[in-house]
This record gives structure tokens, C-alpha cells and sequence, in this order.
């Protein structure tokens, strides 16, 4: 057994705490927290870095409490950080951006602040969810594909729970739930879908299927979202997520002052419906059809266009705020390439991971586009997930 003691520096995106081996390389440890000083066994090892296994801490860290849920020590992977306290998280959070920003995007003059959290505990409205041999839900064990059914789940709005406790699955390896937290509205999608898997033990309101629909009110609108769309988490989320990205693109620019708002990655609508008047020229550009025809119906009676299709291939128009909210991998070149074309003097980009947040800054930069601040917002609590939007204001005088 190749085991070491070394001392913790940091968390990375992804959660794992970071180290450094008597050679000098990196070494990557779940379960670990900055400054403590751990025992580990090497189980994976490259040339210039390495994965171990948490043995034993020798001094720990004042942050590190004992996991709120019980299922964690179970072994349920579902909350990665419940080791790690309520505000050491948000912490870690924001100093993982900007260790992003400063590795991945050569960028160390953008302030990275915090814009706030959701509730720990039954905020949860939409949770994608395993399920074990015998038919119960749970979630996967940590690097495994093995299944520990969760009775009860901590982050979940307790609508979800109802359902959690009473279905059964056969047949189904993974599958969504989701409410609404206004409406009290249910689902239930099986992903599997191949004729073979039954759902037993939901009551009669619980729609089932990718086309059963949930309704949600966000910010005072009441929004469609059918099961197989995209959308965030938790109302409290949308909500948060909502507020953060009017203030960065501003009112005057929302209005439609300076030209049409560009809602690219669009979803159901969520910003479009919540942030732009009935009369603003809006254009959503989304590719996934669910989402699109939600958009549609969230979006009837607006001046609104919906384009069915992918940012990357859209014909950009002018614009006067982009709003763009990519999936994990971020905009890429060919995004960034595209939201440029418009020309728009701002552009809000919501990103929900770290590194592909600090990449499509880089990007932006180039391409003639200043950034000040990124705003980092916890809607995962006790898990290594990040939310940052970021604004983005074209430089004068660039006119490529």
C-alpha cells in the first residue's frame, strides 16, 4: 500500500481537496479540507498528479462537522460537501472561481464576490435519482454505479419526498422528479423508457412521462415546464438566478432600449418571461424541442421569436443584451464566435461550471468584451456545484 501524510491546500472544482505528494506532484483527495493534515493511499497515478483515498485525518480542519443527513454515511454520493460547513462552503465556492478565472482564463483582475444561497434543506424541486434492485429510490455511492435508497432526501422540497417514500420501479434504472413548489404540481419521468418499466405507489395527481408538465411561478409568472425541459433546481433558485442576471443586465437594457434581447440557450423561457416586457423584441434560441415548445406557451403574447435550433448555427442578428445560459461545457469558441456576431453592447453569461466559465470569459476578453465582476451563487448547497453569472460590456471602439 503506497500511503503518504500530507497537508491539504485547497478545494478544486469538482470538490475534491487538493495536496501535494513528497515528489512534488498534485494529488487529488475526496473527503479531504483545506489545511488539514491527512494520511492517504494512492489510487490512481500519472506522471504529474495522482488520486487517493482519505484515511485518516491527523488534524482537522475547525470547518469539518458531521454530515446533517443520515445517508451519508450510508455511503449515499448524492451531497459530496456535507462534511464542510454551511458558510466555509460558499467560501470554497467563490475561491474556486476565481482560481478558474486565474488558471484556466489568465485572468486575475475580475472581483468574484458571493450572491447569496439557497436554503440547505427542502429547496430541492427537481432531482434526478437512481434506483436500486428492489425498486426504492436513492442515489449512487460515490465513484460507484451501486444504488443507496434514500427514504427521505434532506434537499428535497417535501412534495418530492411524498413521492420518494411511496414509488416503486421496475424496470427503470434512472428517472426525475419534480414539483412545483408554487403550484404543488408533480412528475414523475422514466429515462429509460423502453416499454419494460412500471411505476407503482403514485397517487393520482403525479403526471408521468418526458410529456407530463409542471407548472412553476417564477418572479410572478407562471411558466410551463415539461418533464424532459431543462430547468433550475429549486424555485429559490430561480428566482435567485433571475434577480442576479437583472442586475447585471440592467433595466435600460432590458427594455429594449439599445435593441432586441438575444435569449440564447433559452430553455423554457425562464429570463425572457420574468425579465423582458410584452413588447420587447425578444429572440430565444434553444435546441432542445421540449424546451422550445414550453417557450412558446411561456412566452405567448410577448414579441417574441423562438429558434429551434443550436446557438452555434443560429444566424446572429443585432441585439442590444445577450443573455446567454449554456449547458456544463460552456459557450466554446463557435458560442462565443456566434453572440459576438450581434454586436450587442452587453452580454450576461450564466455559467454553471467553474472551468468552462473562465474559458468563455478568456474568450470574451478577445473578442472585445470587458468583465469586472463574476457573481457566484450557491443553488447546490453540500455539493460542489457553482452558478456564476457574469456581465460582459463591449469595448468601445472595437469593431471587429
Amino acid at each position: 500500500m503506497d500511503s503518504q501524510q500530507i497537508r491539504i491546500e485547497r478545494l478544486v472544482a469538482g470538490g475534491d481537496a487538493l495536496g501535494r505528494l513528497s515528489d512534488g506532484r498534485v494529488v487529488f483527495v475526496p473527503g479531504a479540507l483545506p489545511d488539514e493534515l491527512v494520511d492517504i493511499e494512492i489510487t490512481h497515478t500519472k506522471a504529474d498528479f495522482a488520486r487517493a483515498r482519505l484515511l485518516q485525518i491527523v488534524n482537522e480542519s475547525p470547518h469539518r462537522i458531521a454530515p446533517p443527513c443520515e445517508h451519508v454515511e450510508r455511503g449515499c454520493g448524492g451531497c459530496s460537501w456535507q462534511h464542510l460547513a454551511s458558510a466555509a462552503q460558499v467560501t470554497a465556492k467563490v475561491e474556486i472561481v476565481r482560481e478558474a478565472l486565474r488558471r484556466n482564463g489568465k485572468i486575475t483582475d475580475i472581483e468574484v464576490v458571493s450572491g447569496g444561497r439557497v436554503a440547505d434543506r427542502g429547496a430541492r424541486t427537481t432531482l434526478r435519482m437512481a434506483v436500486d434492485s428492489t425498486g426504492r429510490l436513492g442515489f449512487r455511492r460515490g465513484s460507484s454505479h451501486e444504488v443507496v435508497d434514500t427514504p427521505v432526501c434532506m434537499v428535497a422540497h417535501p412534495l418530492l419526498n411524498e413521492l420518494i417514500i411511496g414509488l416503486h420501479a421496475r424496470n427503470v434504472d434512472e428517472l426525475t422528479l419534480r414539483c412545483g413548489a408554487m403550484t404543488r404540481e408533480r412528475g414523475v419521468w422514466v429515462h429509460d423508457e423502453d416499454g419494460r418499466g412500471t411505476l407503482s405507489g403514485l397517487s393520482s395527481d403525479v403526471g408521468v412521462g418526458h410529456e407530463a408538465i409542471v407548472h412553476e411561478v417564477v418572479s410572478g409568472v407562471r411558466l410551463r415546464v415539461s418533464m424532459s425541459s431543462f430547468f433550475q433546481a429549486s424555485l429559490d433558485g430561480a428566482e435567485m438566478l433571475v434577480n442576479a442576471v437583472r442586475d447585471a443586465a440592467g433595466e435600460h437594457a432590458l427594455s429594449g432600449a439599445d435593441g432586441p434581447v438575444i435569449d440564447a440557450y433559452g430553455g423554457v423561457g425562464l429570463f425572457s418571461a420574468t425579465l423582458v416586457s410584452r413588447s420587447t423584441p425578444i429572440v430565444l434560441v434553444e435546441s432542445n424541442n421540449s424546451a422550445c415548445a414550453d417557450a412558446r406557451e411561456n412566452l405567448a403574447g410577448y414579441n417574441a421569436k423562438v429558434v429551434r435550433g443550436s446557438v452555434e448555427q443560429w444566424r446572429a442578428e443585432p441585439a442590444g443584451v445577450v443573455i446567454a445560459d449554456p449547458s456544463r461545457s460552456g459557450l466554446g469558441a463557435a458560442g462565443v464566435a456566434r453572440l459576438v456576431q450581434t454586436r450587442a453592447p452587453r452580454i450576461v453569461l450564466v455559467s454553471c461550471d467553474a472551468v468552462a466559465g473562465a474559458r468563455d470569459t478568456r474568450l470574451l476578453r478577445d473578442a472585445g468584451y470587458s468583465c469586472s465582476q463574476a457573481t457566484v451563487l450557491d443553488l447546490f448547497p453540500h455539493t460542489p456545484h457553482v452558478e456564476v453569472v457574469s456581465m460582459f460590456t463591449q469595448v468601445k471602439g472595437d469593431n471587429r
